[in-house]
C-alpha cells in the first residue's frame, strides 16, 4: 500500500426549492458537509457558510464596485475575492489571509475550474451536465481543512454569480421562448 491519499472529491449544487437558493456541498457518500444560506437583506444579501451547523465562513459581495468582489470573514481571518472583469475566462483573485495571491480560472465555458496559487495546483472542479441545476464536482488536492473551506467558499460564489448572471440573461431575453 502506497503513502499517498487519493484525492478528496466534494460535490456543490443549488439547493432544489429554496427560496433564497441554498447552496449545499456534499461528499461522494451525499453527505451535506457545508451549507451555504443567503441572509434576507434589501440590497447585498451576505452567506453564510456552515459546516455541521458551525458558521464557518461570511461572504459579503461590496456595493457598488467596479469589478466583482467580495469580502470574506472566517473564523481565522479577513480577506477580498475579487474578479476579472474584462476576461474571456472567470477569474477570482485572493486578496489577504493565508492563501494571498490564489487565482480561481474557469475554463472558457465555465465548465472546469482550477484553483492555484504560486503555480501549485489546490482543487479543480468540473461541471456536471445534464442536471436540473448547476452542479460541479470539485477534487480537492490540498487536504488541508483551510485550502478545503477556500475552496467551498470560491465555489459558492461562482454558483451564486452564475445565477445572478442566468437571471438577467432570462431577464433581458424578450424572445417567448428564454
Amino acid at each position: 500500500m502506497n503513502d499517498y491519499a487519493a484525492p478528496k472529491t466534494l460535490h456543490i449544487a443549488r439547493k432544489l426549492l429554496s427560496l433564497l437558493g441554498k447552496i449545499q456541498v456534499t461528499d461522494d457518500d451525499d453527505n451535506v458537509v457545508y451549507e451555504a444560506a443567503a441572509q434576507w437583506r434589501w440590497f447585498i444579501r451576505p452567506w453564510r457558510i456552515t459546516q455541521d451547523g458551525r458558521e464557518v465562513a461570511v461572504v459579503r459581495r461590496k456595493f457598488l464596485s467596479f469589478g466583482p468582489t467580495w469580502y470574506v470573514h472566517t473564523n481565522d481571518e479577513n480577506f477580498e475575492l475579487r474578479g476579472k472583469l474584462w476576461s474571456w475566462r472567470r477569474q477570482v483573485d485572493v486578496v489577504g489571509g493565508r492563501f494571498d495571491g490564489a487565482i480561481l480560472r474557469g475554463g472558457l465555458w465555465d465548465m472546469g475550474f482550477e484553483l492555484s496559487r504560486h503555480g501549485q495546483v489546490m482543487a479543480r472542479a468540473q461541471a456536471k451536465i445534464m442536471t436540473l441545476r448547476s452542479r460541479h464536482s470539485i477534487e480537492l488536492l490540498d487536504a488541508s481543512p483551510q485550502a478545503e473551506l477556500l475552496t467551498v467558499i470560491l465555489m459558492t460564489t461562482l454558483v451564486e454569480q452564475k445565477s445572478e448572471e442566468s437571471k438577467l440573461g432570462t431577464a433581458a431575453d424578450p424572445s417567448p421562448h428564454g
